[in-house]
């Protein structure tokens, strides 16, 4: 869960993902989408879909227990390099460095060490460094010190040098160059997408669509469409509505919201949407296609865009939307 995903965002979610999966057996048994449903407002699914598969695979291929050698761990979905080394190491004491971000800041600055974090050249010299300074009884401990100095003092942006117990022996501290290290790629400039957006509902429940692109496949969404120019955006989600036997109201004004994915900001005019008469309508399809009311949405497994939409479309009531009693 902490894969690019803050402390904070994590810390309301952990115990009740455990609460719902409490062991491997339960997380192997339960469905794709139970499973996304319990990560909704996370982000990045694909870090669920693999958990889901690893549970699998560990039950199948190592009789439901967690393997402890690196190289078998890598064989398990999600789990790259990195995983297979902080479990290894953390779980079972290997001796084996974990470089995450947070250890790449602290020793890039604890050693001064050049280079452009996330390159080969500058990983590969943090990885010596880490490995250098793992204890022979308890190698876990030293590397989740490094994680947890990195997450609360050595932060990217104002780091607190006066706390760190490492200071005295920090190079770039002594240069006062601390801010200079890592060195970061530029990051890519924000991208501004169209999207259009519709809402239909029937007896209280509004439609959502499965799709099977690669960010959000398999969870629930309102119809969209994207475009160059709002205008094209809608034309285009007026198309995708035909197909399903809607059409959007015009009587009614868009609603307007913003969401943002990785370098994508998404501007967002939300459509009510309406039966469109004598129109051959593909809305029956059950693994595609559901009606679902705004107390099922709280479990369904939906993205944070779909809950926005949501909201701008008034189809959440206040007392399920985000900080009145709803899931982040």
């Amino acid at each position: 869960m902490l894969q690019q995903t803050t402390v904070g965002a994590v810390r309301s979610r952990y115990e009740a993902f455990l609460a719902r999966f409490p062991d491997l057996a339960a997380l192997a048994r339960a469905r794709p989408e139970t499973v996304l449903a319990a990560w909704s407002g996370l982000g990045y699914y694909a870090r669920a879909r693999n958990l889901h598969t690893a549970a699998r695979q560990i039950l199948r291929d190592h009789a439901g227990r967690l393997p402890r050698d690196p190289a078998a761990l890598r064989e398990l979905a999600g789990f790259g390099d990195y995983m297979a080394a902080a479990v290894a190491c953390l779980a079972f004491g290997a001796r084996v460095p974990a470089v995450d971000a947070n250890v790449t800041r602290v020793l890039s600055r604890l050693f001064a060490i050049d280079g452009v974090a996330g390159t080969r050249a500058h990983a590969e010299k943090v990885r010596i460094h880490a490995a250098a300074l793992l204890a022979q009884g308890r190698p876990g401990d030293v590397t989740a010190a490094l994680m947890d100095l990195g997450q609360l003092l050595c932060r990217p942006r104002d780091p607190n040098c006066r706390a760190c117990p490492l200071s005295a022996a920090c190079a770039a501290h002594r240069s006062g160059t601390v801010t200079r290290f890592p060195q970061k790629k530029p990051r890519p400039a924000t991208r501004r997408v169209c999207v259009a957006a519709a809402c239909a509902v029937r007896r209280g429940a509004a439609l959502f669509l499965r799709h099977d692109d690669a960010l959000l496949r398999g969870l629930w969404q309102f119809p969209t469409a994207e475009g160059a120019t709002p205008t094209a955006a809608a034309r285009r989600l007026q198309r995708e509505l035909a197909r399903l036997g809607l059409a959007i109201d015009r009587r009614s004004p868009p609603a307007v919201t913003q969401h943002t994915i990785v370098h994508r900001r998404l501007e967002i005019r939300v459509f009510r949407a309406v039966p469109f008469p004598n129109s051959k309508s593909e809305t029956r399809n059950p693994k595609s296609v559901r009606w679902l009311t705004p107390g099922q949405l709280q479990t369904a497994a939906i993205p944070t865009l779909t809950r926005r939409i949501a909201i701008a479309a008034d189809f959440l009531p206040p007392s399920l939307r985000p900080g009145k009693g709803a899931a982040p």
